[in-house]
């Protein structure tokens, strides 16, 4: 909800989502994350200053303060100096190492995910984490379907298409260039990787695969046709895969559509295997 004077007129309302910067703001509203999760009397300030010392700055531990709010004080100051992505990465650094910190489960990596989540929506951040990703999309419908598929390979044993689907989100979401070409590419494979693993048969590529899981599975004709003609946009020899005399001019919009392209494919693929009973 806009503040009542952004309402009234009195001041301009900017809904400019960020993806290549950070606003004082939505770094100030980390920060003040990262103050309540570790300000309290269990002294969690020395721990995660050690940690992060250790394995995120890469500096001294013995140089560290001695008392816990000192070491609140260095971590700020070190904090305010980073760079905007290097910023995302500290805070993917404390979701993931969080657990080690204060030895119990509470918040949990689910929640922390989830408190992150709503500061980058209520600060306009262009970046959402996805399956524990980072990741720079911000649609519900689309981070649904991204988050379902890296799931549901997880869940079925797809262990191909589950690490081509997070390497293609973490290609994506690499700070502060992102890989797009490779991103697709990844992206791809995934869809590959899953037609291959539920045939039995010998095939080469997508096309042979989805035309031999077609006989085992109900795949509705326009959909594999239609899938097929956008794996050629990616694989002929003026496509992504095989360019060698330039760089293809791809940017973020086509990256990301096939990302999300992908997964709904993966996902569809699937739901028409289980109903098949191709999966265990």
């Amino acid at each position: 909800m806009h503040k009542f004077s952004e309402r009234m007129g009195f001041k301009e309302h900017l809904p400019i989502i960020q993806t290549d910067g950070m606003s004082d703001a939505l770094r100030n509203s980390l920060w003040n994350f990262l103050h309540t999760l570790y300000e309290n009397t269990n002294n969690y300030w020395i721990p995660v200053a050690k940690l992060s010392a250790r394995l995120f700055f890469k500096v001294p531990v013995d140089e560290l303060p001695f008392h816990d709010s000192d070491n609140r004080k260095w971590l700020k100051a070190r904090f305010y100096d980073l760079k905007w992505f290097e910023i995302y990465d500290y805070i993917e650094f404390i979701v993931n190492n969080h657990e080690l910190i204060i030895k119990y489960t509470n918040p949990s990596y689910t929640e922390l995910i989830e408190v992150f989540n709503i500061i980058f929506e209520e600060e306009l951040s262009g970046f959402r984490f996805i399956s524990g990703i980072l990741a720079p999309i911000s649609n519900p419908a689309e981070t649904g379907e991204i988050s379902s598929a890296i799931e549901a390979t997880a869940r079925d044993g797809l262990a191909g298409a589950h690490e081509h689907l997070r390497a293609s989100l973490t290609l994506l979401g690499k700070k502060p260039v992102p890989d797009y070409r490779n991103s697709i590419k990844e992206a791809i494979s995934a869809v590959e990787s899953i037609a291959k693993q539920l045939t039995i048969a010998d095939v080469q590529g997508l096309s042979g695969a989805l035309d031999e899981l077609s006989k085992n599975v109900d795949i509705h004709g326009a959909l594999k046709a239609g899938f097929i003609k956008l794996y050629g946009y990616t694989s002929d020899e003026d496509g992504i895969r095989h360019a060698i005399l330039e760089q293809p001019n791809v940017g973020f919009d086509e990256a990301k559509y096939m990302v999300v392209s992908c997964s709904a494919f993966v996902n569809y693929l699937i739901a028409k295997a289980q109903k098949a009973h191709l999966l265990k």
